[in-house]
């Protein structure tokens, strides 16, 4: 969700709020994203092989040089006795607002960032296009989406798609019409066949947008279509017997759309990584939220939009320290991946986006400490050796702070 659904989640009812809000390195973390490190990360074999002078050099084929999130991580496998890096993986949905891709990419000049964004396949349709899509259930055009990007717009979200893939952001779906329950029928309700159908749509749109939009001196999409590998579903609904067979069918590895208590390994169901959030307490209180930006804006101040920026502040302040309470209690703990939701979005005078902002800031780049998008956790956990990844999966979830 981005700026163009802001107004309309604030007017949602309180029972659909709640459903919509369920809406340093070390030899096994990541160079800093700052440095190119491609070289290093590739794994090349392309030098001389020692031949004696005067005779023929012999050349062995080099592999292809890795680009987005795999430039910048190589996953190691653990050794005996030791502790996994603690990740953080910091994710958004919808990501069509130039302003804070700009924003996310000034933090991450500071501290070494880099972040998953889903992509809302509609953003790269403009209006006068929008018939190119027709969401399961739906009049054809339809979509939940506050507003229709303009041409201008699509060429903007096609330059922060590659520019935020260049610096090594992994890009995923959040599928098409952002249709949930407050629009039925929505994720909640809809069948293999209806996810099946918003998926095949996402990736026709995300091959064939250039020639649904005819925009004149429209960049190329340099973000590749194979590189998408992980979704979250609108308002985090679906049911997985009928969400998951669509995932397999689209050759997607994970998903991060369920919540589960405490923070713990991400495990694997019917061939799909889960890699949902937690719930959490707000610091200073025993009431467990799901650490996403909505379900805080919720549990803080009911979604209002019309809240003093005094208490914005003070929100803002709760949230770091929450954030600053999980990361305590993994690193010191079973040292799972905190998997941390938000948007590209405003709400609360902001105050979410801010508490983020510090977390990164006092956080990322810690010792042993990896900021990085979710491929890089799923490529680490699919490294390592399966019985010590299941003595991790195995230890108890981290339910709050420690000391």
């Amino acid at each position: 969700m981005d700026r163009r659904l802001a107004t309309a989640a604030v007017g949602l009812t309180v029972a659909t709020a709640l459903l919509a809000a369920a809406c340093s390195s070390t030899s096994n973390g990541s160079p800093d994203p700052s440095k190119n490190t491609t070289s290093a990360a590739a794994g090349t074999s392309g030098s001389p092989t020692g031949d004696k002078p005067g005779s023929r050099p012999t050349t062995q084929p080099t592999k292809p040089a890795p680009v987005g999130p795999a430039a910048y991580f190589t996953p190691k496998k653990l050794k005996p006795g030791e502790k996994p890096p603690q990740f953080i993986v910091f994710s958004f949905d919808g990501v069509g607002w130039h302003e804070k891709w700009e924003f996310w990419q000034s933090i991450a000049k500071r501290v070494p960032l880099r972040f998953t964004g889903f992509l809302t396949g509609l953003y790269l349709l403009d209006e006068q296009h929008k018939d190119n899509y027709h969401g399961p259930g739906h009049g054809v055009g339809k979509s939940s989406l506050g507003s229709w990007n303009s041409p201008a717009d699509v060429v903007q979200e096609i330059k922060d798609l590659n520019k935020g893939y260049s610096l090594g952001d992994e890009i995923g779906t959040h599928f098409m019409g952002h249709f949930c329950s407050d629009n039925p029928p929505g994720g909640n309700v809809w069948s293999t066949a209806d996810w099946n159908s918003d998926l095949d749509q996402f990736f026709n749109v995300y091959r064939n947008h250039a020639k649904m939009d005819m925009i004149p001196g429209m960049p190329k999409l340099a973000v590749p279509v194979s590189s998408i590998k992980g979704e979250r579903t609108p308002c985090l609904e679906g049911k997985t017997d009928q969400l998951f067979p669509a995932l397999r069918a689209h050759k997607m590895i994970y998903d991060s759309s369920p919540d589960r208590a405490g923070i713990a390994w991400p495990t694997k169901a019917h061939g799909i990584w889960q890699m949902g959030m937690a719930d959490f307490p707000l610091a200073g209180t025993d009431h467990k939220v799901i650490t996403m930006d909505y379900n805080f804006w919720f549990a803080q101040e009911q979604a209002s939009a019309n809240v003093p920026k005094a208490k914005s502040a003070q929100d803002t302040a709760q949230i770091t320290q929450t954030y600053l309470d999980m990361y305590g209690a993994t690193y010191n703990g079973n040292r799972a991946p905190l998997i941390l939701g938000n948007h590209f979005e405003e709400w609360n005078n902001n105050a979410y986006t801010q508490a983020l902002a510090n977390f990164a800031l006092k956080a990322c780049g810690k010792p042993n400490t990896y900021c990085v998008p979710f491929i890089d956790v799923v490529r680490w956990m699919e490294a390592q050796d399966p019985h010590r990844l299941a003595q991790l999966q195995a230890e108890a979830p981290e339910t709050g702070p420690r000391g």
